[in-house]
């Protein structure tokens, strides 16, 4: 976990923790990004208004300012002077501060990231005392967006006769005043020197009584802010303040005073981050540390089309770049593994973010979105290149192994069967044979776990918590999606193998010879023939060389032992795939239209069909050896059911614990 991650999230714990406990302090970086000017621009702006209205264009506003009129402009100064009444003072300010219609065209002067995500953690009642030192009513915007009526406190007028804090749902305080009041607009060096005794009373109350989240504000020019934080702001909370510049020396004085901590955050990712924790901690009641929950509310999110305060392209790039440099794929010495199963603990650990940000954006994204990491995962599922043990060498396979399954486990549950067959057609170097292989016949459930403890499930083990977890997935839908990638998996490499067209016409042939005996079989029984037992061995033999090239079609599917379903069905060929079962049986009644064809995935009805059929059939066998090796080694019945990558019954499953 990243340092940063590691503040934000323990701070997101806390105001979950603890509702209401934390008052936000915002300053002039909060709505810089709105395209709204900071107070000492409009001032400034303002000073250069009244000189042109004067005739004069100076090169320094503000000393001709002072030299004409002997003091030091300040808002209701200056305002006087351009506009001599309350309304026609509100109509010059409210062009810094409201919409125009060229604002509206070009989307400046709204909410910015970091007001809405303010707004969420209200909502949410994380926070309901907010500070700002800003003239504009963005925030209130923004919580009004949410649903939520703040009591807006812009005055020392407005504190007399208050509520207390903690009655009030959300409290908004415009510490240094707001645009529709000009008397109230503190600016100046001089202004901000002190506070009206109200005002000073009512930020006593909230210093003393709250944590403190800061942002956007340089403490530079606010002597009675920094005087009142220092004096009354207690050691009990811990004050956390985001700056994404070197801290200016006031605010680093200031903040070592009150050991806070500095996050070198913006404010729109800083506040993302803290209400994509909060909802995460709501939302699933996690545990601290919260890392994956909050990256997947923040995937969800940012897919969803609404604002968060961190790019989710930004994010996965970062968590795939800093895997690269984990220290296991880069080791000095490829020939001693000494701790090997510690190895592949730390990389499934760190492979855990990564693979529950594929997993979303594979359920919830788009052919656009699928661009940001398709072409990552060949990286990911190619061992290194040189001498060592094989075992070492192919450790990065781990993490390949695991975003391939995240990803097409989750493509496979959102039914985007397009991204499957891309996912499939990936390709890596072929290490025996030269050339590449595609990740459909390379990436089994085993790639990099040949020398693991529990091959077979440790993949299954790894990734079902993950994506239970990023796509609130139940049991039985993950179950279901995972055998159908599975199934899918060796169809599509079965469809595609070099040899399966020539063994396709072979078995076509010799399905049509079998009707041929089917209909000399029932005419000679019909007409009491005495050819109807040489038509009944005809048949037969028929039969026999059908299924031999079946056979052939099954050692096509590069298959291990997966985590699929097998049953004995009662028929002819007794354990099948229940999962490819039920597949066929819907290509069978929808033909061209089902989806795995109709969305390009597999080529046709009739080779998906014989492909899917030798699939099933070739797991069959191995479930049909698992479930009589267990009466051979204990005593028993053969079970109708058996899981091939576990060994285990259904129900020997459901009883067995789980990690």
């Amino acid at each position: 976990m990243h340092s940063n991650e590691d503040d934000l999230l323990t701070v997101a714990f806390s105001l979950q923790s603890n509702p209401g406990a934390y008052a936000l302090l915002l300053g002039a970086g909060v709505s810089a990004p709105s395209g709204i000017p900071t107070a000492w621009g409009v001032l400034a702006d303002l000073v250069a208004r009244l000189a042109d209205l004067a005739g004069e264009q100076p090169a320094d506003a503000i000393t001709w300012y002072e030299a004409r009129f002997g003091e030091y402009p300040t808002y209701e100064g200056v305002l006087e002077r351009i506009a001599p009444t309350q309304i026609e003072r509100q109509r010059v300010l409210r062009g810094y501060f409201e919409q125009s219609a060229e604002d509206v065209e070009t989307g400046q002067k709204l909410p910015t990231a970091a007001h809405q995500a303010i707004a969420r953690l209200a909502r949410s009642g994380a926070v309901r005392v907010i500070v700002t030192l800003n003239f504009d009513h963005l925030i209130e915007q923004a919580l009004r967006a949410e649903g939520i009526e703040p009591t807006v406190v812009a005055s020392p007028a407005d504190i007399e006769g208050m509520a207390p804090l903690h009655t009030l749902g959300c409290c908004v305080v415009h510490l240094h005043g707001d645009y529709l009041n000009p008397t109230t607009m503190l600016n100046t060096v001089t202004e901000l020197e002190s506070y009206n005794s109200r005002t000073a009373g009512l930020l006593q109350r909230i210093l003393e009584d709250y944590g403190l989240i800061v942002a956007g504000w340089s403490s530079k020019y606010d002597p009675a802010l920094r005087s009142a934080i220092a004096a009354h702001y207690p050691n009990r909370f811990t004050m956390t303040w985001f700056e994404p510049a070197a801290p200016s020396e006031e605010a680093t004085i200031l903040r070592t005073l009150k050991k806070g901590v500095h996050v070198p955050l913006d404010a729109d990712t800083g506040f993302g981050w803290l209400a994509d924790g909060v909802a995460a901690l709501n939302s699933r009641r996690s545990r601290h540390p919260l890392t994956i929950p909050v990256a997947v509310e923040t995937a969800k999110r940012e897919l969803s089309g609404r604002p968060v305060a961190i790019g989710l392209h930004d994010r996965l790039r970062q968590e795939l770049g800093d895997l690269h440099q984990l220290p296991e794929f880069h080791l000095a010495d490829y020939q001693r593994g000494t701790d090997y199963e510690s190895m592949l603990g730390r990389i499934e650990e760190a492979s855990r973010v990564s693979a529950a940000l594929l997993a979303a954006l594979a359920y919830w994204g788009d052919e656009k979105t699928d661009r940001w990491w398709l072409n990552e995962l060949p990286r990911f599922a190619t061992p290194v290149d040189g001498a060592g043990l094989v075992k070492l060498l192919s450790l990065r396979v781990v993490a390949g192994s695991i975003f391939f399954y995240a990803a097409g486990v989750a493509a496979v549950a959102a039914e985007r069967f397009d991204l499957v067959g891309r996912l499939f057609a990936l390709k890596r170097p072929d290490r025996y044979n030269g050339g590449f292989e595609s990740f459909a016949s390379s990436m089994n459930s085993e790639a990099g776990y040949e020398n693991a403890a529990n091959p077979h499930t440790r993949l299954f083990d790894v990734v079902a918590p993950l994506l239970r977890e990023s796509l609130a997935l139940g049991t039985e839908p993950l179950e279901e999606a995972w055998q159908l990638f599975e199934v899918l998996r060796l169809t599509w490499t079965t469809c595609h193998s070099p040899r399966f067209a020539e063994l396709a016409a072979e078995y076509a042939a010799q399905d049509t010879a079998l009707d041929a005996a089917d209909r000399a079989v029932a005419e000679a029984q019909r007409h009491a023939s005495m050819d109807a037992s040489t038509a009944q061995a005809t048949r037969a033999a028929v039969w026999e060389n059908r299924d031999r090239v079946l056979g052939k079609i099954c050692r096509l599917a590069p298959v291990v032992r997966p985590h699929v379903l097998t049953a004995d069905n009662r028929g002819e060929e007794r354990y099948q795939s229940v999962t490819a079962l039920r597949v066929l049986d819907d290509l069978a009644a929808e033909d061209s239209a089902h989806p795995l064809i109709a969305s390009g995935l597999l080529r046709d009805a009739d080779s998906t069909r014989l492909a899917m059929r030798a699939v099933s059939t070739r797991l069959g066998m191995i479930g049909n050896d698992l479930a009589w090796s267990r009466v051979r080694e204990t005593v028993g019945t053969v079970p109708s059911q058996i899981w091939l990558d576990s060994g285990q019954t259904p129900h020997e499953r459901a009883d067995a614990p789980t990690m």
